[in-house]
This record gives C-alpha cells, structure tokens and sequence, in this order.
C-alpha cells in the first residue's frame, strides 16, 4: 500500500508547516506550494497503487513520491529546529549573533526545496508517460479484490467451538419477544463464519423459526443485492419474481423484505459485517413484532457488533489452544484424521507447524489441507515447515489473503499504527503506554487534536485495533484498561511484509544483515558480527530500536542526527550516556530502562524535543545528571527510581509534563509546583525528615494532579494532611514500617494501594469508611506486619466499602480469617486473593454478593482450594485459579 505511509507523511509535513510557521518566515511560500505538489500526487497514488505490483516503472514511480516526502518533512523539521535554536529565549545580542547563521540556513533550505521542486517535476512529466490516472484522494477502497477472495465452506471437522455453540443456540432460544441481534466477532480465520453455520443449522435452532435465511454482506456492500438474495430464500423461486426483483428500487425492496417477514419469527445471519453503516442500511427491513425473531451478525469489528445491539454482548472467538489446535490438524493432515493420532515420526515437525499457525483455524485448515495431498513423510513435511508463509500466501483464498482484507479496511492512520507494530519481536507483550508514547513521538497522531488530548487518541487506536481483531489483548487493568497487547504471528508477518514493500522500516534478526541507506525506522533484534555497524553513517534514520539485546554496543550519535526515537532498554552501553548525544535535537523519546547508566551528561539539556525520557536504571546508586530538566521544555513524562543533583533539581516551568517520577522531598519542596499546570501523575521519595503535611499543603494548588505514590525509607514523623489533596484520586503508599494508617486521607479518593506497610491493625475499620473508594490494593504482609502474629482476622463491617467495585489482598501472611459482614461490598465486582497462605477459607457472606462477577484465587494452598465451598463457586461467573501468580492486573 502506497497510501498509509506516504499520505502520513503528507498530513505531518502539513502539520510541521502549521506548528513551525514562526520559524519559517521568508520560505514559507517554498514550503505551501511544495506541500501542495505532494498533495497534488497524492490525487495519483490510487491508481498507482492498483497498477505497481504488475509494472516495475510504477513501483519505482510510487517510491520516488515517497523518498519526496520523507525528504520534504526532514527539510523542514531539520531547518525549523536550527532556526528554534538561534532564536528561541535568547536576548537580543545573542540573537543578533546568529543572525548570519539564520540567514545561511534560509538560503540552504531555499536550494533544498527548489532542488526537491524539480525532481517532483519529472515524476508529473513521468506520471503522464506511465499513464497514471488521478482518481481522488483517500483511501483505496478494495471492494472488487474482496470480492474475489472466497470464502471457505461449513468445516464439519471444526474443533473448540461445542462451547460456544451451546452459548450461542441458548441466545437465540430465549424467550424474549423483542427481536434481537446475537454477534460473533473474531480475527479473520478465526472460525465466525463456520461457527455461524453449526449454529444455523442447529436442529432446535430449525425448528424454533418460521424462516431463515443467510446473506453475506462483506466489506463491498451492495444494499439491494443483499435485500435481493434475502428476500429470494424466503420465497419461491419464479422467473417473475427475478423479474420483479431486479426492476425495484431500494425503498420497494426494503417494503417487500418486511412484509416477508411481518408477523413471523424469523432468522437472519448477516455473515461479515464490516461497517456500521451496513447495519443502518439493512436494520429497518426487519421488523419487531415481539415474535421473538432473531438475528446472527458476524464481524471482523467489535464496534460493529455493539452498534447492532448495545444490549447484546458479543461471543469473541479467540484463537484455538495448543490441544484443540493439535486435534484440528490431525484431522485435516491425516488420512485417518485424529483417530489413530500422529505417527512417531512426524509428531514433532507437526508440532511445531501447529505452533507456526498460533491457533488460528484457517491457517491450521490450509496448511493441514497441503498436507493431506502429500505422502506421510518426514522430508515432504519439513518442506512445508520450511516454507510456511509461501504456502499460507498462495491464491487468493490462502490465508495471508483473507488477513489482508482486515488490513485493507483499516483507515490510513491505523493502517500506519499497524505497521508499526510489526517492528516489536514475535511473541511480544507489548506495553500499551510505551507505544503511546512512541506513537506519539514518532507524530503519528492526528494533529487535528490538542496535544495534551493526543495521548487519549493514540490510546483510542489501539482500541480500535483490537476491536477490529488486529491486534489481541495481553492484559486489562482492574478498570478495563488496555495495559498491554499483542499480535498474531500471522499478522505479524503481514505487517513486516508490507512495511518491507513501503520501505518502511528494516528488521535486523540476523548476525549478518546490512543496514539499508534509506531506512527511517530500524528495530534491532540481533546484534551484527560489524562492531562498526552503529557508527556508520545512517542520514535518513528516524527510530532505532533495541529488542532484547543484552549485549556491549557502541554507538556514535553523530550518526544519527535525524533520530525522532531512541529505544536502548535493557542494552549493556557502559555507565555514562555519551555527550554527543545533545546533537540528536530531533529526538522526543529517549529510553534507558534496564541500561547501566549512571550518569547523564550536560548535553542532555539541548533535547528540546523530547517528550519522554526513562531513567529507570539497573544501576544500585541514583543516576547522576546536573541541573537541567528545567530546559527539557517538551517534557511529558520523565521516570526514574532514583536521581540525584548536586543542587536542588529545577523542574519548574515544564508546563508539558504529565508523569514525574520518584523525585526527592526536598526537590519538590523546592519548585512551584504550581507551575506544572499538565502535572497528573507524581511520585515522591520521602524519609523520616520529610513533613507530609507541608508537602500537601505545597501540592493542593496544583489542581491537574490526579495520582500521588509515596515511597517512604525510614518512616516520615507524620502522613497527616492527605486531606488537602482535593484533586487526587489515587494514592498508593509504599515502604517500611508504617504501623498504622494515615490520620486522613484525600477527600475523593477512589483507588488506594497499599504495599510493605506493616501495619498493627486491621485496616478495614477505617478504610471501609472512605465513602468514594472503588479500588483497594494490599499488599504484601500489611496486615501484621513484622509486630503481628499469624493469627490475625480482617473484618469488614456492614455496610463496609458501599462503593468498592475491586479488591485485592495479596501476601497478607498474618491474616487467617476474613469476616465479611451482611450488607457489606454491595458493588463489589472483582475479588482477588494472591497467596495468603494462612487464610483458611473465604467469607460465606461473598454469595450473597449479587455484583460479584469475578473471583480470583492465585498461588493458594491446595486445601484452601479443595475446601471451597460449592454454592459460593456456583454464585460466582468466572471463577479463576491459577497456581502461580502468572495473572497481572495492576
């Protein structure tokens, strides 16, 4: 796809024009009439894009355009940086200083776009000869490609799905008059479409209807053809009814579905349903007569499925386990399918092409398929293990074709935030604010939003990713959050091969690979055999990633002037950043986690642009840095576990930054907080010289401040004044020997952590009386502590917690018994206990709990989880237990 990156770096040469347009005063026009050029060629990529995988000329047509754009952004970024430079706070003698530098730099830039004015020349003068045709702006719309691809037949021989079959027959069963819309929503070739079948044929399910019928709708969705085909499997076929039917308009058609089906209890499936708008379209043709009729949607697209019916929760099919995926295979690869099982032989080169199709049913029926037509050979399958994404990518029902679909029909921007993902590891668990803020800093947001609002929407993409089934989700946090996600090997793969045909970004995965020239995205998984690999020169490098790379690296940041993101977690660079990194003025994001740095430089102060920078080192002493953060005028988000400054640290003034980071008592005491006017997120290093109450009483201006941690070694004297705190919500209280509670707390506080406290008392007394509290974490010996006996009994009272909807209690090795008064936890949803080994059972009370929808039992005695009391489990929907704390909500 020519469209995604080109049209996005298009948008972002834009948007650099509107944000820069101060300091570019005397090329501006330059720099309007070029981006309209690449405008203008934009207006041709649709029908390039359709032509270049037959035609080399037009492939090289495409890149050319591209190379153009990248090479417009880095004129005019690179230029508007310089000039910010001389320019920006500085006195007037200074300024007259660089004024020749200015001027110089006017010049080059002027000779640079008119340069790159010419070459755009040729390409229309190229455009004419190739026969390039402007077809519009926008997105390629692929309705004729999707239509081609077929989709595959009923497969009996489908495992996994009784379940879900059984769920979804007892839906349709119900005895509710309304009609409704029952969905099924899953990746492409997770099984939708067979699931939908068993379900229509159901034997209750065919009885149950006066009438039904199936339609498939797909992404080029023709509104009287669907009304066509429905309206023809509800009556008898006639030559003048296809008469009749192809002669009516919409409306007429719509009117004779609905009288079709007036007054009987009828059954619709709409199979793959791509777009809301489908649904509007098709939703007033059957009507509601309280008949209890029903319709089956199936959808690549959760947001679809809830628009249909927002009472009606769809059934998400998951990719397949390791035994149901092994079953399936034998029973496409084998003659005798699972009968006999797998030939000693063969099991283990089996094995691992069933683990190469990561539980997706399509891949495991292609490939099994391919297998079938072979003989039982060890070599005839290793050749297929050999070349499994050749095999999945034949034809254009193969499986890599029907992924593609799902890819087609993502937005340009999304199809960008898709591609990007393809640069993290296979099996990555990726975390979810660590791509928003590289999302962010690579500019891939839409500048149309405010920049204090682009985090929420690169967070809203990557829901929009998973609820179009690109991407899968790893974890939630306790409020539903996405906190990390991965993605399917097979899109994975999807997305390095179109980013390798953009070239968008380059993988190093082997000891041996070169770094390509044009590369502006580069993702480090092995290190090369070149130990001067990194110091050579890389002009258009734009993002370098290290992935799990624990090996000694040098790098040379001259090299990498352009560099908007620097990823180096967990590489081994010595103790000291080098100076010459100042030279990276580009750069916005700057991660260090896990890296043996102990000192930053001086130079670190001339990152104007960074956004993010993560200190979180391995290092047992504090990373080292002089006084600079105040400079770091773009700040967002600076994490560390530890600084140290020679002189009070000046962070004022930074109105950008949002997360700070475990600083000092005294460095904050010493800044006017209330100059961080975005502050949301702070974490305090505290200690028994520390006065809580006039550290509050300093942070109760600083009205954006949602979440405070305190990290306490030794104790403070006193925590009171908590209650100043109006505008936290949060608060999370961590360290040693804090023997009871505080004496107040902030006064809207709704999520409370408490860890390595060692409390006296029970705590319930006093916190179930924090009348907005809705999640409530203790961790680790709270209760008893190292001055209690393990003997002790937690008992929340009557009435307890009103608002509480989450409670964890987790290495509490002092609690024994936990009482649970009646009318206590009224909301409460979710309660997870994690290794309390003394705890003897849980509260009998819990039944009771009509909203309690989840109960989670992690690392637990064996007794504890034999002696469960039965109708407390029966009480409970989901029910997990999980030997070890795999599970991490936090």
């Amino acid at each position: 796809m020519a469209d995604p990156v080109i049209s996005f770096v298009i948008e972002r040469t834009g948007d650099l024009l509107i944000q820069k347009i101060v300091f570019l005063k005397g090329v501006r026009r330059q720099v309007e009439r070029l981006k309209d050029d690449l405008v203008r060629m934009r207006c041709f990529l649709k029908d390039a894009d359709q032509r270049q995988d037959e035609e080399a000329t037009i492939r090289n047509w495409v890149s050319e355009i591209r190379a153009a754009a990248y090479d417009a952004e880095d004129i005019i970024e690179i230029f508007a940086s310089k000039v910010e430079l001389f320019t920006k706070d500085k006195g007037l003698v200074t300024k007259l200083t660089y004024y020749p530098l200015k001027i110089v730099n006017r010049y080059k830039m002027g000779k640079e776009i008119e340069s790159l004015q010419m070459r755009l020349n040729d390409m229309e003068k190229s455009r004419d000869k190739y026969g390039i045709k402007n077809l519009g702006v926008g997105t390629i719309t692929h309705g004729e490609e999707l239509q081609r691809v077929r989709r595959l037949v009923e497969d009996k021989d489908i495992v996994g799905f009784e379940e879900k079959t059984k769920s979804l027959v007892a839906e349709l069963l119900k005895e509710d008059k309304n009609r409704r819309v029952v969905s099924i929503v899953g990746m492409g070739g997770a099984g939708k479409t067979t699931l939908a079948k068993k379900v229509y044929n159901h034997a209750e399910v065919r009885t149950r209807f006066d009438c039904r019928a199936w339609v498939c709708v797909s992404s080029s969705y023709n509104h009287k053809e669907t009304l066509r085909t429905i309206i023809k499997q509800l009556n008898p076929i006639t030559n003048e009814l296809l008469d009749m039917l192809e002669k009516m308009q919409e409306q007429d058609l719509e009117e004779r579905l609905r009288q079709d089906l007036q007054d009987k209890r009828y059954l619709v499936v709409l199979d793959d349903v791509w777009k809301e708008v489908a649904w509007d379209c098709l939703a007033g043709a059957f009507p509601d007569v309280n008949a209890s009729s029903r319709l089956l949607l199936t959808s690549r697209n959760r947001e679809v499925a809830v628009h249909a019916d927002a009472l009606s929760k769809p059934e998400e099919l998951k990719t397949l386990g390791e035994k149901d995926s092994w079953q399936l295979f034998l029973r496409k690869a084998l003659v005798h399918g699972d009968n006999a099982g797998c030939p000693r032989d063969l099991e283990k080169v089996g094995r691992e092409i069933v683990r190469r199709c990561a539980g997706l049913p399509l891949a495991i029926t292609v490939v099994g398929g391919l297998l079938l037509g072979k003989k039982e050979l060890k070599s005839e399958w290793e050749k297929v293990l050999n070349n499994f994404s050749t095999h999945l990518s034949r034809g254009q029902s193969g499986v890599s074709a029907i992924l593609e679909l799902s890819y087609a029909d993502l937005p340009a921007n999304l199809k960008f935030c898709f591609l990007y993902l393809g640069l993290f590891p296979e099996d990555s668990v990726i975390s979810v604010r660590k791509l928003i803020h590289l999302w962010v800093a690579e500019g891939i947001m839409q500048k149309g939003d405010a920049e204090n609002l682009e985090e929420a929407a690169a967070y809203d993409d990557v829901e929009r990713l998973c609820s179009r089934n690109m991407v899968q989700v790893a974890e939630m946090t306790v409020d539903k959050r996405i906190k990390s996600c991965r993605v399917h090997d097979l899109l994975r793969e999807l997305a390095v091969r179109k980013a390798k045909d953009e070239n968008f970004f380059q993988i190093h995965d082997t000891r041996d690979d070169q770094i390509s020239a044009k590369s502006r995205y580069l993702a480090v998984h092995s290190l090369p055999l070149d130990k001067n690999y990194f110091r050579s020169s890389t002009p258009s490098l734009r993002s370098l990633l290290f992935f799990n790379i624990r090996e000694n690296i040098s790098l040379s940041f001259k090299s990498f002037r352009k560099l908007r993101t620097l990823d180096l977690e967990n590489v081994k660079m010595g103790y000291n950043l080098p100076k010459e990194i100042g030279e990276v003025r580009l750069l916005r994001y700057l991660n260090l986690r896990g890296t043996y740095i102990r000192r930053l430089p001086l130079s670190v102060g001339c990152l104007r642009n960074l956004q993010t920078l993560d200190i979180r080192t391995i290092s047992v002493d504090p990373v080292k840095l002089s006084n600079f953060i105040w400079k770091l005028e773009s700040l967002r988000h600076l994490y560390a576990y530890n600084m140290e400054c020679d002189v009070p640290l000046k962070i004022e003034g930074l109105r950008n930054l949002q997360t700070l980071s475990r600083i000092s008592y005294h460095d904050i005491m010493q800044n006017n907080m209330i100059t961080l006017t975005s502050l949301q997120k702070l974490m305090i290093l505290v200690d028994d010289k520390s006065d809580i109450d006039k550290l509050c009483m300093h942070l109760s201006e600083v009205g954006s401040l949602k979440t405070l941690r305190l990290y306490y070694s030794p104790l403070p004297q006193s925590l009171g004044g908590l209650s100043k705190l109006h505008h936290v919500t949060e608060l999370r209280l961590s360290g040693l020997f804090l023997r009871k509670l505080p004496p107040d707390f902030p006064p809207n506080l709704s999520r409370l952590s408490l860890k390595f406290t060692g409390l006296r008392d029970d705590p319930m007394p006093v916190l179930e009386k924090l009348g907005q509290l809705s999640i409530l974490k203790i961790k680790d010996d709270v209760y008893g502590g190292l001055y209690g006996e393990p003997q002790q009994v937690m008992i929340i009272s009557r009435h307890g917690f009103h608002q509480l909807k989450f409670l964890e209690l987790s290495r509490l090795f002092h609690v024994h018994e936990i009482k649970v008064e009646e009318g206590a936890l009224p909301q409460l949803q979710c309660l997870r206990i994690r290794g309390c080994f003394y705890l003897k059972k849980l509260p009998e009370e819990l039944k009771h709990i009509s909203t309690l929808d989840t109960l989670e039992l992690v690392d637990m005695r064996e007794d504890f989880i034999s002696g469960l009391d039965a109708d407390l489990v029966s009480s409970v929907p989901n029910l997990r237990i999980f030997d070890l704390p795999k599970e991490r909500m936090q």
